[in-house]
């Protein structure tokens, strides 16, 4: 029984720490879009029947396709500085609308797909075309620019969202995804207020600064175009960008 144990925990692990050695080129770095069409990715877990995981790929595709085309982020949070520094009340969602999901569905293709020891890939593109896309499998580059400083384009806007240590990569893409979404939009619309506040602890009168930060909004195009992961250290990064002109 002891030996069963031991070997689920090492299988466990094995998957953990070496999933996702190999992904789909557009995974990675999503391609260049004809004109008029838009391209997402979906994944799935490591599955035991193909079809269900197809259908979760492409379930997760037209969500972040939605995402993308349109989505509101609501954001609030506390933090408060008493000789210390900490959060308090933290809020975060993003949505999206269920019309344009229901669109997308009637109007997509699977551009490509791809099957790895440890998911299901899918390149959806919104709305139909005529051509696929043949995307090599390969393993995760080197770490890219973009993960230490923002790039710099006169035409775009840009937010990278962090996550690491997820037992899911399929919640880690996920997160990712939404926080960068979010560094994006934090530098446009974001309210902030301080508020000064004192209480008296028996002789003595306690203050405290409370510095609340918030915004709801909405986003049109905002595409995840790059991911990357760091083996070494557990850490997923993804890249999210806008064009200007939609931000107005």
């Amino acid at each position: 029984m002891k030996r069963i144990f031991v070997q689920t925990i090492l299988a466990f692990t094995f998957e953990v720490c070496f999933s996702q050695t190999v992904i789909p080129e557009w995974f990675e770095n999503l391609p260049q879009a004809p004109p008029g069409t838009m391209y997402s990715v979906g994944y799935s877990g490591k599955y035991i029947n193909h079809s269900l995981a197809r259908e979760s790929a492409i379930a997760v595709a037209t969500k972040n396709m939605a995402k993308q085309i349109k989505s509101r982020l609501a954001f609030e949070i506390e933090e408060l500085s008493d000789g210390r520094f900490r959060l308090l009340k933290p809020t975060f969602g993003l949505s999206y609308k269920k019309d344009i999901y229901v669109n997308i569905v009637d109007k997509c293709v699977i551009a490509d797909s791809a099957i790895t020891d440890n998911g299901y890939f899918v390149l959806l593109a919104y709305p139909d075309i005529q051509h696929h896309i043949s995307g090599n499998l390969k393993k995760w580059g080197n770490k890219p620019a973009w993960t230490e400083k923002l790039p710099f384009n006169k035409e775009y806007n840009y937010g990278v969202g962090i996550v690491s240590n997820y037992s899911s990569w399929v919640r880690a893409w996920k997160d990712a995804d939404e926080y960068a979404r979010f560094d994006l939009g934090k530098n446009f619309e974001i309210e902030a207020r301080s508020i000064h506040t004192s209480k008296r602890d028996n002789k003595f009168i306690v203050e405290s600064n409370i510095l609340r930060q918030s915004y709801d909004k909405e986003f049109s195009n905002t595409v995840v175009i790059s991911r990357w992961y760091d083996r070494e250290n557990d850490i997923y990064y993804s890249l999210c960008r806008q064009a200007k002109k939609f931000n107005k």
